[in-house]
């Protein structure tokens, strides 16, 4: 697994990179890459908001255990 994350605060961030490097099941992995996750605008927030309120009333939903079996597939 590998996650991103992002501290605002470059001293806290060095003390908890240092933390996180001290523990023998992490490795870590400097990089100057910069990941550019999609974004969404105001606009496509609210649509996306409405189509899932309508799905919702229409019982087209998706219980949590059925979601991971699925994204198990992925």
């Amino acid at each position: 697994m590998q996650i991103t994350i992002k501290i605002k605060d470059s001293s806290k961030a060095k003390a908890f990179l240092n933390f996180i490097k001290s523990l023998d099941f992490v490795t870590v992995q400097e990089s100057d890459e910069n990941i550019c996750y999609p974004s969404m605008t105001e606009k496509e927030i609210k649509d996306r908001i409405t189509v899932t309120d309508k799905q919702i009333k229409q019982g087209k939903t998706v219980s949590h255990d059925d979601l991971e079996k699925e994204s198990q597939n992925w």
